[in-house]
C-alpha cells in the first residue's frame, strides 16, 4: 500500500509538472494539459491508491473544468457499449448466483476438471479460450463464467483471500483475453484494428489469415505459459469438499430452469449478432433487465441494488473516456511521434525492429488503453512501415502481440469486469500480470517473429 501511495504521489507531481510545461514548438498547449491529467489518472488507475470510482470522478472533473475536451468526448465511456455490457453482465451474474445455477454448473465443472488444483486452473483457462470461438464479447464471457467459477472455488474450499480463489479468478480474466486475441471477432481490439485498417488503408483481414498469423504463438502463451504462471505464483491445493456444498444432483428449481433458459437465449443472441445486428451490449442489458423483472425474472429488483457495486461502471466509463481524450486532444499522435523518433526503426536486425514496433504499441496502450490504442497505432502505421521497410500489413499486424503484454487491469475492460464481479485486489492482479508480461515478451516476441518469417509474412 505504501508503494502504491508513493507511485500515486509521483504521478500527481509528474502530472502537475506536465500540465504547466510549455508545449514544444508547433504543438497545441492542450496536448501538455492532456499529458498532465492522463499521467495523474494512469497513476491512480494503476495503483488503486484511492477507490477507483473516485479516481474516475477526478478524471471527469479535471477534464471538464479545464475544458480539455468536449463533454461528449470526456463522457464518451457512458455511450460505449462496454459499460452497458458490463452492467447487464453484472445483473446476469447475480442471477446465476442467486438462482443456484452457478453452483450446479460448478459441480459439473468439478467432475470435468478433476480434483487437483493444476487441472482446475488448466481447465478453466482452456474453457475460457474455447468460449471465445462461440461468444464475441470478452466481457460477456467474464460476466457469465466468473460467477460459476467463484461457485467452483467455494466447492473446492478456496475461501476469499486464498491463492486458489485468486488463481481461478485470474484464469477467467486473462484466459478470456490472451489466446482470443488470435481470433478475429473474439475481442474488441481485434475488431477495432480490422475496422480502422479497412477505413484508413482499405486493407481487409480474413478470419483465417488472422488466426494463422497469431494463433500458434497465442496458443502457447495462453494455454501453457498462463496456467503455469498462475500455478507457480498462486500455489494451492484442493481441500476436502465442504459438507454444506450444494448437491448438484438435487432436482432443478424453477428459478434455475428460468435462468438457464435466459442464459441459453443470451448466448444464442451473442453468437448470431452478425445476423440480427444487435450489439452484444444491448443483448446483455436486455438479459439483465429480464433477470430482474417481476414474475419472469429470478431475483427481486431490490436485490440487484443490494448485491451490485456500481463503482466499477463509473471506472470503466473513465477508462474508455480517457482513451477518447488521448485521441481527441492529439496526445496519442504526439506520444507516437516522440516514440518513433527515439526508436531505431531502421536497424539491421529484423528482430530488433520487430520488438521496437511492438514496444511502441505497448507504451501507447498504457495511456490509451486497449480501447484507444488500435486507432492511434493504425493511424501511424504508414510512417512506421516506411521507416522499417516492411509492408503496411506487416506493421498493422504487429499491434496484436503487444496486447498480450498487459501489466495493469485498467488497460482492458474484461479485466475491469473481472475486478468488479470478483472484488479481487489490484495487488493480486499485478502479482501475476507483471511477471507474466515479462516472460511472455521474452517468449512470444521471438516466437512470433520466427513464425512470421517461416510463413513468409516477414522478409528473412
Amino acid at each position: 500500500m505504501k508503494l502504491n501511495s508513493s507511485i500515486a504521489w509521483v504521478a500527481l507531481f509528474g502530472g502537475v509538472a506536465l500540465f504547466f510545461t510549455p508545449p514544444p514548438a508547433g504543438i497545441d498547449p492542450v496536448v501538455m494539459r492532456a499529458a498532465g491529467i492522463v499521467t495523474l489518472t494512469v497513476g491512480l488507475f494503476a495503483t488503486a491508491a484511492i477507490p477507483e470510482f473516485l479516481s474516475a470522478l477526478i478524471f471527469f472533473f479535471l477534464c471538464v473544468i479545464v475544458a480539455l475536451a468536449p463533454p461528449n468526448v470526456v463522457f464518451s465511456g457512458f455511450f460505449s457499449g462496454a459499460v452497458w455490457l458490463v452492467l447487464g453482465g453484472l445483473i446476469i451474474g447475480v442471477g446465476i448466483e442467486v438462482s443456484g445455477l452457478g453452483a450446479r454448473i460448478a459441480g459439473k465443472l468439478e467432475r470435468l476438471f478433476g480434483d487437483t488444483y493444476v487441472r482446475v486452473i488448466w481447465g478453466t483457462v482452456l474453457l475460457m479460450s474455447l468460449l471465445a470461438f462461440l461468444m464475441p464479447s470478452a466481457v460477456g464471457r467474464v460476466a457469465i463464467m466468473l460467477p460459476v467459477v467463484l461457485a467452483l472455488a467455494d466447492r473446492l474450499g478456496f475461501e476469499t483471500g486464498s491463492n486458489g480463489r485468486a488463481g481461478l479468478i485470474l484464469a477467467v480474466g486473462l484466459g478470456t483475453l490472451i489466446l482470443p486475441f488470435s481470433i478475429l471477432p473474439a475481442n474488441v481490439p481485434n475488431v477495432v484494428l480490422a475496422g480502422a485498417a479497412e477505413a484508413a488503408y482499405n486493407i481487409r483481414f480474413s478470419y483465417t489469415e488472422w488466426m494463422l498469423l497469431h494463433f500458434p504463438v497465442s496458443a502457447i502463451i495462453g494455454l501453457v505459459v498462463l496456467p503455469v504462471s498462475i500455478i507457480l505464483i498462486f500455489p494451492d491445493k484442493v481441500a476436502e469438499r465442504p459438507s454444506d456444498t450444494v448437491d448438484d444432483h438435487q432436482p432443478w428449481s424453477f428459478n434455475e430452469k428460468k435462468m438457464l433458459i435466459l442464459l441459453i437465449c443470451t448466448l444464442l443472441l451473442w453468437v448470431t449478432d452478425n445476423r440480427h445486428g444487435a450489439s452484444p451490449a444491448w443483448v446483455s442489458l436486455g438479459a439483465g433487465i429480464v433477470c430482474a423483472l417481476p414474475v419472469v425474472g429470478v431475483l427481486p429488483a431490490p436485490q440487484v441494488m443490494q448485491k451490485m457495486n456500481f463503482g466499477p461502471l463509473i471506472f470503466l466509463a473513465a477508462v474508455v473516456g480517457m482513451g477518447a481524450v488521448v485521441i481527441d486532444t492529439g496526445l496519442g499522435n504526439f506520444l507516437a511521434q516522440q516514440l518513433t523518433s527515439q526508436i531505431n526503426l531502421a536497424s539491421d536486425s529484423g528482430l530488433e525492429k520487430f520488438a521496437s514496433v511492438i514496444g511502441i504499441g505497448w507504451v501507447l496502450q498504457l495511456v490509451a488503453t486497449l480501447a484507444g490504442q488500435p486507432a492511434i497505432m493504425t493511424a501511424i502505421s504508414e510512417p512506421i512501415a516506411a521507416a522499417t521497410g516492411w509492408s503496411l500489413t506487416n506493421v498493422l499486424m504487429m499491434q496484436v502481440p503487444a496486447w498480450a503484454l498487459l501489466i495493469f487491469p485498467y488497460q482492458a475492460p474484461p479485466l475491469v469486469a473481472t475486478r468488479a464481479i470478483s472484488g479481487l485486489a489490484i495487488s493480486q492482479f499485478l502479482k501475476l500480470m507483471l511477471p507474466f508480461a515479462l516472460v511472455s515478451a521474452l517468449i512470444s516476441v521471438p516466437l512470433q517473429y520466427l513464425w512470421w518469417q517461416f510463413l513468409g509474412f516477414l522478409p528473412a
